[in-house]
């Protein structure tokens, strides 16, 4: 039997029982429609967390206490046995020792509760070192940046000064920041120009608080001062890995029992490819369980057609078709049908993707891809599950299918 008289076989079955032939591709329809909204949220989500990611400076080693494990095939994990390393100025100037690098800037952070006229908020402070900040001292929109010498001053974010309270607070208005049942009044000195908030970074950059290291420790109330993270700048970003090594072993020298890690935005990068990969694939798989099981309503309704066409089939056979004839017609059939369910499943998962992404504000992207596994998947499904009715309608006896009314 010629292709071209299988096809138009085929076409005529189809147009046939129009409604059937639509229950029939429905489950195919919906499966790869799945696979396809699926993927393609999983792959914006990938792009639109890289796309963020990618804006970090790659030439900077964020050096913090305790243990961070960033692999190549795993999570980050905390966990260490050994107490946190505390930092101080002696571990600064440790690091700006060391060949490579061009700066260390300190940095630490504590929650505190603001208060401007009868109104409270809170928010984030962080405690710096103003001359090695250049990236805040080019924020600054209103008033001026801090200096070395500042104590209970403050720069604060363009959302604490426009939105957080119903009187806009400018240089030179005070604030009274709490820690537990202490207080004290700051100046304001300066306001940052407005930031596009990130959408998978969860701090608000336009509520930050800025003060001198001097005043953080004056606020904590606290003996003992220490550092919550060590911003370091290589000089050369192609040689940060070999300054990392520098700087964990010029540390060892100070906390050989105590935990701490050196990392990169690549290492946080890598861990956190794999599990988006992860995910990626794991949402795939869901749309392909959807898939599965049209697959087996495509089978079921390929029994029907053959109990309904034995008949037909006997007369094929009378005609001179062969048994492997017969195979193919039907294989061929389900596999036609697989494509056409396919095309129209990805149609439809491309505008549901499109759709997603503008009303729930999520990243989508319709890969190529995601289009090729929701067109592969859908016709070996369709064909697979077209197998077994093929196989029994050509292996029914011609004469016993010409009696049969």
């Amino acid at each position: 039997m010629k292709l071209a008289d299988m096809m138009e076989y085929i076409g005529i079955s189809f147009t046939a029982d129009r409604f059937k032939t639509l229950m029939s591709s429905l489950g195919i329809i919906i499966g790869v429609m799945a696979i396809v909204v699926m993927l393609s949220v999983g792959e914006g989500l990938y792009s639109g967390v890289f796309s963020q990611f990618s804006q970090l400076n790659l030439d900077v080693i964020h050096v913090i206490p305790g243990t961070f494990g960033a692999g190549e095939h795993g999570p980050p994990s905390f966990r260490s046995t050994e107490e946190p390393a505390k930092f101080t100025d002696r571990d600064v100037e440790a690091i700006e020792s060391i060949s490579g690098v061009k700066k260390a800037a300190p940095r630490t952070s504590n929650l505190a509760v603001i208060q401007f006229r009868d109104k409270n908020a809170s928010s984030s402070l962080t405690a710096i070192s103003p001359k090695k900040e250049d990236y805040l001292r080019n924020k600054v929109g209103v008033g001026r940046f801090l200096s070395d010498s500042d104590d209970k001053v403050i720069v604060i974010g363009n959302g604490i000064s426009e939105d957080i309270f119903r009187m806009k607070v400018s240089p030179g208005n005070r604030i009274r920041l709490y820690n537990k049942d202490k207080y004290i009044d700051f100046k304001v000195v300066g306001v940052l120009k407005e930031e596009k908030e990130s959408t998978f970074i969860s701090d608000n950059p336009n509520t930050a608080m800025y003060v001198t290291h001097r005043a953080m420790k004056d606020f904590l109330g606290e003996d003992n001062y220490y550092y919550d993270i060590i911003e370091v700048t290589a000089k050369d970003p192609t040689e940060i890995e070999t300054v990392v090594d520098r700087i964990e072993e010029g540390l060892k020298r100070y906390h050989k029992n105590e935990a701490f890690s050196a990392i990169t935005s690549r290492s946080m990068l890598s861990s956190l490819e794999s599990i988006l990969t992860m995910i990626k694939y794991a949402l795939g798989g869901i749309g392909a369980i959807s898939l599965v099981v049209g697959g087996i309503g495509i089978s079921n309704v390929m029994m029907l057609t053959v109990k309904d066409r034995i008949r037909e089939i006997g007369v094929m056979k009378a005609l001179g078709a062969t048994t492997r004839d017969i195979r193919n017609q039907y294989i061929l059939e389900a596999g036609v049908l697989g494509l056409v369910s396919s095309v129209l499943g990805i149609i439809l998962g491309s505008i549901a993707s499109m759709g997603i992404g503008s009303l729930g504000g999520l990243p989508s992207l319709v890969t190529l891809q995601s289009i090729i596994v929701g067109l592969l998947f859908g016709i070996l499904t369709t064909s697979i599950a077209g197998v077994y009715p093929a196989n029994k309608a050509a292996k029914l006896d011609p004469i016993e299918a010409l009696r049969t009314e």
